[in-house]
């Protein structure tokens, strides 16, 4: 049997919106999403890169520029391009397009911080994150046939001494799962975002929309609209719930109305 027979059909990204601390809670944006972004291999290099690249060329006439979800919405650096609104209007027509058609699972883990700092010794809100979203990613990567295969899991490099850490709780949680499997089917990666991998941006792009529906449930949302589709769901009844987003704590508050528009 060759290596190769050991890899699976998959591959993950994942990128995150808000910041860890616990101390000095945002009040715009109290929370941390942690989003995982599965997508089939095949799929990815034969439609979603060429695709991401395409929307460059034809943009900004190169491949260098790197989507970031802050510098889009504040139309910033490569981006100040978006202050047109003709070209704006036609710039995240192509974008919704690609991020509408193109095939993944979006697995999201959302710390409300206003809740969990309240908690005695609580952790990294970026490691229970990942505990959370990497039992997910596992049961989807079981319901694929993906047992015992290898599964390349990129996160995205935040400097020498996060990435560090961020292993050495990945290592953790490797440790004390009970989840028999889990341990050796992931391989981990940090990546910095200059490697300008289009997978790694367009995670980026999943995670804040995110987190503005918990705040804002019944404020207008288009991504929010075309992303609760992609989530992964509980194949008897289609909720989102637990399957693909898990809010912790999951005690108030949590809007009432949040809950409601789940598409069932």
């Amino acid at each position: 049997m060759s290596h190769g027979d050991d890899f699976g059909d998959y591959i993950v990204f994942v990128d995150e919106s808000g910041d860890q601390s616990l101390e000095k809670i945002d009040s715009g944006y109290p929370v941390f999403v942690l989003s995982f972004c599965i997508f089939e291999k095949k799929h990815y290099y034969s439609y979603v890169v060429p695709e991401t690249l395409r929307l460059k060329f034809d943009f900004f006439g190169s491949d260098i520029p790197i989507l970031h979800e802050r510098e889009i919405r504040k139309r910033e650096n490569d981006f100040r391009i978006l202050m047109n609104a003709i070209v704006r209007e036609s710039f995240f027509a192509r974008l919704n397009s690609i991020m509408t058609n193109a095939e993944y699972t979006i697995v999201s883990t959302l710390i409300d911080k206003r809740t969990y700092s309240h908690y005695e010794a609580p952790s990294n809100p970026y490691d229970i994150g990942a505990e959370f979203g990497l039992e997910r990613v596992f049961y989807y990567m079981q319901e694929h046939g993906q047992r015992g295969k290898r599964i390349p899991l990129v996160f995205e490099s935040r400097g020498r001494n996060e990435d560090a850490s961020l292993r050495k709780a990945f290592d953790a949680i490797m440790q004390r799962t009970r989840l028999a499997g889990m341990p050796g089917m992931f391989d981990f990666h940090c990546v910095s975002k200059k490697a300008n991998l289009q997978g790694l941006q367009l995670a980026d792009l999943v995670a804040r929309p995110i987190g503005t529906h918990f705040l804002h449930p019944t404020q207008p949302n288009r991504a929010w609209g075309m992303l609760s589709r992609k989530m992964r769901s509980n194949p008897s009844n289609g909720n989102i719930g637990g399957y693909g987003l898990k809010i912790y704590p999951t005690h108030e508050p949590t809007p009432l109305e949040f809950w409601q528009e789940w598409p069932g």
